[in-house]
């Protein structure tokens, strides 16, 4: 049963940094943004962006064989480590870069899901170095036939994954064609006055000069923002006053 049981975490993180290598390959300008994002020297992202993937997909063929298997959860781990250490620093300057864990297949800002995430990877990784090098349950081959059945199972289970992966994406990418759509109808109208019923005068806006307004939001993280957390790094800022019943505002959003 525990050899089963080990086959069966090699499997799920062999899934996992396959699916992450594969993902990050297929967008590798996004990828080398997202190591430029967690701080990573502009000269050394391109090199870095190539050799993370290469890394996971290494230590994910490691995982289905006993011989290689404790080696590539060394090797996971220490990526998990890094990775979650990143987070932990991004999150404490207040910044949420795209994680872009799975590359072209799906990414998001960093957050409590990431470093829960990453904590039960890390988890299992951990279970596989703690068996041993020669403890790392069932070989693939020659597999008893309940052994097999687990196999199968997992296939379909992993199957089903990336199937509802690319299908987020697709409905994604079909938001972002609507959204278009709508920003070409309000291009279109160029020189036709639009209704505006509910504007108030441009005099009614802050002068320039005027002390910016005290705030107290939540960002895109969940996460409390007020002036002082954005302009806390140093970085040059834009604010951006938009109605939530102004059209062309949504099309611009």
């Amino acid at each position: 049963m525990m050899d089963s049981i080990l086959l069966l975490i090699r499997l799920v993180l062999f899934a996992v940094f396959a699916l992450a290598a594969v993902g990050k390959f297929l967008d590798l300008k996004g990828s080398e943004k997202a190591v430029r994002d967690f701080g990573t020297p502009e000269e050394f992202a391109k090199t870095f962006a190539i050799a993370l993937p290469f890394a996971e997909i290494v230590f994910a063929f490691c995982f289905l064989f006993v011989s290689t298997s404790w080696i590539g959860a060394i090797g996971a781990l220490i990526l998990l480590l890094s990775f979650t250490g990143g987070v932990l620093w991004q999150i404490a300057k207040g910044n949420a870069p795209d994680c872009h864990c799975f590359g072209q297949i799906h990414s998001e800002p960093v957050g409590p899901k990431t470093l829960v995430r990453n904590i039960i990877f890390s988890i299992l990784a951990l279970f596989l170095i703690a068996q041993g090098r020669d403890g790392q349950g069932s070989s693939l081959a020659g597999e008893t036939s309940s052994t097999m059945q687990l196999v199968l199972i997992f296939i379909i289970l992993a199957l089903t994954a990336a199937a509802l992966f690319y299908l987020k994406k697709v409905l994604d990418n079909q938001t972002e064609i609507l959204r278009r759509i709508d920003l070409l109808e309000v291009l279109s109208r160029d020189g036709v006055p639009l209704e505006r019923n509910d504007a108030g005068s441009p005099h009614d806006g802050l002068p320039i000069g005027a002390p910016f307004p005290y705030f107290s939001l939540l960002d895109a993280s969940n996460r409390p923002a007020t002036l002082e957390s954005v302009l806390k790094n140093g970085r040059p800022a834009i604010f951006f006053f938009v109605s939530a019943t102004c059209d062309p505002c949504k099309a611009l959003l």
